[in-house]
């Protein structure tokens, strides 16, 4: 009985991910073939590998923990299958990536219990950063970004003595004219440094009013590094000409501006390290620590092997929770089709 008590999980993992690639198989053609390859979004294919080390690191909370399954997870699952079957009709790519997000976590929830599945929390909430935003968010999220990026740019061209005036997202250097278009709003490192400070403010062992600043510095922080990268290309245009924003030198000066702001995230943490200090205060989380101030209780393994052993008996084509959840997973393939 326990051999096939551990089998279950493999199983159920088997399963749902057949019928979940089967089911979104066209989301996710088109989230990885376009929507990945998009210049604002191409990050997203190292978010796997993200997710994927941080549930690694939670593997040792997740052993410990007694698998309680839940028919509340259902509830998710069933949200998820409605956002799927709405995707369907009005033919949108987003509400099919949260529809598939929705089931993953409700099954997890089905299947693991919520216990379980907070301890996952962290990881599910990064997958997210897998989708891009949708179309509506995504295009006035741009043009307002290149307004500003174009305001905050002119103000430090002209700061440089140059003579510039700006006309929408058009900047007149009087020579010549540099036009601030979709590509240089700045939204391909917005997105990926305030992910960035998500995943530093988490790392670091300290107050929460710091991971907050943290988190939340870096969206003035990606807007002013964006701008600062429009000025210099203004500045050099005279001597580089079309080469200053174009070209090796701009895909060059977008990687270095996005490693400057890194650096600057990293110099936010040694300052806000000064200030007012909490013993074991660190940015790597020390071996047996656990996460926030809070300790794992530590249970003697015979009671989370009776505990596995009482929640996950019978096989996995036996448990009500599979049978349901695959049932309604299958449905929707159905509607699919």
């Amino acid at each position: 009985m326990m051999s096939t008590a551990r089998s279950n999980p493999l199983v159920y993992g088997l399963l749902y991910a057949i019928l979940l690639v089967v089911t979104y198989y066209s989301a996710y053609e088109w989230l990885i073939g376009y929507d990945w390859a998009r210049e604002d979004y191409n990050y997203c294919y190292l978010i796997p590998f993200v997710v994927l080390y941080l549930i690694w690191e939670k593997k040792d909370r997740w052993s410990q923990e007694a698998s309680v399954p839940s028919w509340l997870g259902l509830l998710v699952v069933m949200s998820g299958v409605i956002l799927f079957w709405l995707g369907e009709l009005a033919g949108e790519y987003f509400t099919s990536y949260l529809s598939s997000w929705l089931v993953v976590a409700g099954l997890l929830w089905t299947h693991a219990g919520w216990k379980k599945t907070k301890i996952m929390v962290f990881p599910l909430f990064v997958s997210l950063f897998l989708f891009p935003l949708p179309v509506f968010i995504n295009t006035k999220l741009t043009f307002n970004l290149k307004l500003i990026s174009s305001e905050i740019g002119i103000r430090i061209i002209q700061l440089m003595g140059m003579s510039a005036y700006r006309e929408g997202n058009i900047i007149d250097l009087g020579f010549t004219q540099l036009q601030v278009v979709d590509a240089c709003s700045g939204l391909r490192y917005l997105i990926p440094l305030f992910l960035m400070g998500i995943l530093t403010a988490y790392f670091y062992r300290a107050a929460l009013w710091k991971k907050i600043i943290i988190t939340l510095s870096t969206v003035p922080l990606s807007i002013v590094t964006n701008s600062l990268r429009i000025a210099m290309t203004a500045v050099l245009y005279p001597s580089m000409g079309r080469a200053a924003a174009e070209g090796f030198f701009h895909d060059f000066s977008g990687w270095a501006i996005f490693m400057v702001s890194f650096a600057t995230l990293l110099a936010e943490i040694w300052i806000l390290g000064k200030i007012m200090p909490r013993p074991h205060e660190s940015f790597i989380k020390k071996k047996g620590e656990a996460e926030g101030s809070d300790n794992i209780k530590q249970e003697s393994p015979g009671k989370h092997g009776q505990a596995a052993e009482t929640k996950n008996t019978g096989g996995p084509f036996i448990q009500p929770q599979f049978i349901v959840a695959a049932a309604v997973l299958a449905t929707s393939l159905a509607f699919y089709s």
